[in-house]
């Protein structure tokens, strides 16, 4: 398997519970967090559903409104 190296933000006390986890398991934060994403049931729920332009997350509220239109 090739690893790729990403950089991910969350919540400090999500951080906090992975670290915690990690230690128990023995085992890297990055290897738990690649593990409970494997284990994820299905794909993502909303991945792929709009296909707009790339400053999407900018105007969310107004892509939004066109689609209950």
């Amino acid at each position: 398997m090739r690893a790729v190296r990403r950089t991910i933000s969350m919540p400090a006390s999500l951080a906090s519970r992975l670290d915690r986890e990690a230690k128990r398991r023995r085992t890297s934060f990055s290897a738990l967090v690649a593990e409970l994403v494997e284990r994820a049931p299905g794909e993502l729920q909303y991945a792929g559903i709009i296909h707009d332009d790339p400053d999407l997350s900018l105007r969310i509220a107004e892509v939004l409104s066109r689609l209950a239109e």
